[in-house]
This record gives C-alpha cells, sequence and structure tokens, in this order.
C-alpha cells in the first residue's frame, strides 16, 4: 500500500507538470552556466559547471520539491480527497510513509535526470583539456605529510611561510607514512605541490626545481627536474616500484638555481592514491544529494500534517535556511556561554561583558542551544569540494550522511502519524 501511495504522489506531480517544470528549469540554468565570468585557469569551465549544479540547480530543484511536498497535503485535506483515501484500510502512518516515498523518487528522478545533463556537459566541456589539468576527474585519496624540516638553511620566514634558497642552501623535506596496508593491489600514487615560487632574476617565467621521492625502507628513490610557474600546481607520478616496497615515503624539493627561492610549508606537499574513477565519485555525490533532499522532504510533510500549505512552506525554508547556518548559532550560543566567565580567560572583545550580552545571555543562550542540536546540520551533505579537488568522497561520509538522513526521517515521519491522527477529521 506504501507503494500504492507513492506512485500516486508520483503521477499526481506529473499531472501538475512538477518534474517537466523543474527540469526545464535547471537545463536553461546549465546551459547558462558556460557564459558565467570565470578565471583564466584551464579547468575553470568543467568546475564552474559542477558548482552551478551542486549550488544552484540543487537549491532549486530543492525549492520546488518543498514547494509541491508541503503543498499536496493540505491540498488533499481541503479538497477532501483524503478520505477516499483513509476510507480504504489505510494507517495514517501508511499514508505519511508513501506521501514521503512519492516525493522521494520523484526527487531522484528529477537529481538523476539534471545530474546526467551536467555530467555529459562537464566531459564536452573538458574534452580538450591537457592531462596535467584533468585533477577534476580523479578520485583521489589524500594523505598530508607527518612530518615537515628543512635541512640546512632557512632564507627567511614569514607569516608561516619558510623560505628556501636554491643552489642545495636549504632542501624543503617532507615525510609521509601508511600510504597502503597490503603489498597487492596497490593503486597508483602521485604527489601535488603548491609551492610559492619567487626569484632575484629580472626575468623569471619559469624557476627549475629538483624534487626528489626516496623510499624509507628500501632506500629506492627518483629524481626528477621540473620547470614550475608560479600560481600553478606542480603534479608528478611516484614509481610504482617505490610504493610497491615502501610504505613510508621522503620527498625533497630545492630551486636548482642559486637566485631562485620556495616557499614551503606543512601542508604544501600531499600525496594521493588514485582511486575509482570521476563518473563513480560523481555518481556518490548525487547520492549524498538525494539523501539532502530526502532530509527536507520529511520536514516539509511533517509541517504540512499540520500547518496550512503556507505556514508549512515557510517552516520548511526556515529549517533548511538555518540548517546551513548551524555554525554560526553555535558560535553565537558559544559566545554568549563564554560572557559571564572569568575576564582573563578570554579575548580582548568580551573580557568585560556588557548589560546587553548578559541579557542575550540569559535569554537566548539555551534557545539558541537547543536549536542547534535539534535542527539538522544540512552542512554535512555538502560535497561540492571533494570533485572540485579530485578527491574521493570515503565511504565512511556516505556511510555518516545515510545514518544521519535515516534517524531524522523515522523521526519526522513518527511525528507527522502522530499530527495527522490528531487531526479533527478522524
Amino acid at each position: 500500500m506504501i507503494l500504492t501511495l507513492a506512485i500516486h504522489t508520483v503521477r499526481e506531480a506529473i499531472r501538475k507538470k512538477i518534474p517537466h517544470i523543474l527540469i526545464s528549469l535547471g537545463a536553461i540554468v546549465l546551459a547558462i552556466s558556460p557564459f558565467i565570468s570565470t578565471t583564466h585557469e584551464p579547468d575553470a569551465l568543467p568546475k564552474i559547471m559542477l558548482t552551478v549544479f551542486f549550488q544552484a540547480v540543487a537549491l532549486l530543484c530543492v525549492t520546488g520539491i518543498i514547494l509541491f511536498s508541503a503543498v499536496s497535503l493540505p491540498h488533499d485535506i481541503e479538497n477532501k480527497t483524503i478520505f477516499s483515501i483513509l476510507s480504504k484500510p489505510v494507517s495514517q502512518f501508511k499514508f505519511v510513509a508513501g506521501r514521503t516515498l512519492g516525493f522521494a523518487l520523484l526527487a531522484a528522478f528529477i537529481l538523476v535526470a539534471l545530474g546526467l545533463v551536467n555530467i555529459i556537459s562537464v566531459f564536452f566541456a573538458s574534452a580538450h583539456l591537457p592531462p596535467e589539468h584533468r585533477g577534476i576527474f580523479k578520485a583521489r585519496k589524500e594523505f598530508g605529510a607527518h612530518h615537515f624540516h628543512i635541512q640546512g638553511k632557512i632564507h627567511h620566514e614569514k607569516e608561516g611561510i619558510r623560505w628556501v634558497m636554491g643552489g642545495r642552501e636549504g632542501i624543503a623535506i617532507w615525510h609521509f607514512s601508511h600510504l597502503h596496508e597490503k603489498a597487492k593491489n596497490i593503486p597508483p600514487f602521485e604527489v601535488e605541490l603548491r609551492l610559492k615560487l619567487d626569484s632575484s632574476r629580472n626575468v623569471a617565467d619559469t624557476i627549475p626545481l629538483s624534487i626528489g621521492i626516496e623510499g624509507i625502507q628500501s632506500k629506492e628513490n627518483k629524481t626528477e627536474l621540473v620547470s614550475a610557474k608560479a600560481d600553478e600546481t606542480v603534479t608528478l607520478g611516484i614509481p610504482p616500484e617505490i610504493i610497491r616496497k615502501n610504505n613510508d615515503i621522503k620527498i625533497t624539493v630545492f630551486p636548482t638555481l642559486t637566485a631562485d627561492y620556495i616557499g614551503t610549508a606543512h601542508n604544501t606537499i600531499k600525496v594521493f592514491s588514485i582511486q575509482k574513477g570521476f563518473v563513480f565519485n560523481y555518481a556518490k555525490a548525487l547520492a549524498i544529494t538525494f539523501l539532502k533532499f530526502l532530509l527536507i522532504i520529511a520536514i516539509a510533510v511533517m509541517g504540512s500534517a499540520y500547518l496550512s500549505a503556507f505556514v508549512s512552506i515557510l517552516s520548511a525554508f526556515a529549517v533548511f535556511l538555518c540548517g546551513h547556518l548551524l555554525d554560526f548559532i553555535k558560535d553565537f550560543s558559544l559566545l554568549l556561554h563564554h560572557s559571564g566567565a572569568h575576564e582573563h580567560g578570554l579575548p580582548g572583545m568580551i573580557k568585560k561583558p556588557s548589560g546587553f550580552m548578559i541579557y542575550m545571555d540569559y535569554f537566548f543562550k539555551k534557545p539558541l542551544e537547543w536549536i542547534s542540536f535539534i535542527l539538522p546540520d544540512f552542512k554535512k551533505f555538502d560535497i561540492l569540494s571533494y570533485l572540485l579537488k579530485g578527491i574521493d568522497i570515503p565511504i565512511e561520509t556516505i556511510g555518516f550522511s545515510a545514518g544521519y538522513t535515516v534517524l531524522y526521517v523515522a523521526i519526522c515521519t513518527l511525528i507527522s502519524y502522530i499530527l495527522l491522527k490528531k487531526r479533527e477529521f478522524f
């Protein structure tokens, strides 16, 4: 019976042209995205297209889904069509679950349709990109350095950046450990360098660098001379034999010319293992985005079970907005929490709380803490940065998002059932 109600909901949406409208509007936004002004980086266009889809198009779809899901149930009640459904052996819980499932199927269809349009457009826009600028089409696991130091002289240090002079005056060294657990089926590895570059030469379009990769256990090594440009990322593949025989590696970098300098820090270099491809990573991103849609659908249905259509729409949008501002709410609550603490333990701005802050602490601290605890945090579903950086979305992230969504959907469905059961028409 739940599936029957879900199919009925989808048919109702098709009859009202909801998917037609949302897919058409989303396609128009995607068609406009290539004309949005961007930087002159070679991979800027596919990145802006991904950003537009997961930000603007997703928001457009959320808006449409909220409007439809928040209006549908009050409309059934107002037109008395709910009586024909509940006169059959259908419980209020099955009715709510069926409606929620129907809205979820509708959202999934719209998301997949627009997602296919987007990924095809991204591949088409990046067809002529050179290999060194196709980083977003990888799905990589990131490894940060566990130790960083300068061997030799540090020319100077400013704002946490250690500058090294060329000609082996100083050598920047990064150590990476626990790169793999098994000797078999080891994926390809690469190193990515984002160095600060400077030179005392009059004309220096490029700066030659010596980059060494050395295994800690086997002492096998690779040294390569690379011409680096300012504000450009240098990417090098790590020889498979070094990774196969070494779980820990050392990477060294220094400019070959004494007139050149590099600025280094602990996070300047990262090592990546290349996992499955971009399409699989994109599919995982769509799955997490769908979970976000499912969560807001459950909230909209919960509001529509007791409130009027207009109020339930406003409530759903308010929860969605606040769910993206939870970090601000938590920070503000923390500020109020500390306003009455000992003055030596606080920043200068809040060492001596004013009467206004004490008043705010008394009346607003607890409500803000409860809001930040109760409301779902939609920022947990933001996965765009993974795609833009070519980072593989961990399975743990999908598992956490799924569990988080299931918990909230179960609570919202139960509350919807209770509210609907208390309506006077029963």
